[in-house]
C-alpha cells in the first residue's frame, strides 16, 4: 500500500507533489488539509482501520501529483 502524509499546514500554493484536498469534510479530516509529497509503503495487512475516504475529484488529484513525483 501506498502513503502519503497529510497535514493540516496549508498554505497559499502547493508546493510540488502536493495536493490541496478541497473535500476535506468529505473525507473525514478535521479541516482544510494538504497531501504532501511524503510517500512511504506499508503492508495492507498492518492497516487496522479506514478512517475515511477522498472525493474522486481529491483521488484524481493525488494520482496526478503521484504521477509527476514518481516521473522524475
Amino acid at each position: 500500500m501506498i502513503l502519503m502524509g497529510i497535514s493540516s499546514q496549508v498554505t497559499g500554493s502547493p508546493r510540488f507533489g502536493e495536493v490541496n484536498i478541497t473535500d476535506w469534510k468529505t473525507a473525514g479530516l478535521i479541516g482544510p488539509s494538504v497531501a504532501k509529497a511524503v510517500i512511504a509503503t506499508i503492508e495492507k495487512r498492518l492497516v487496522i482501520r479506514k478512517l475515511g475516504a477522498f472525493s474522486d475529484a481529491d483521488c484524481d488529484a493525488v494520482e496526478q501529483a503521484l504521477r509527476l513525483i514518481l516521473a522524475k
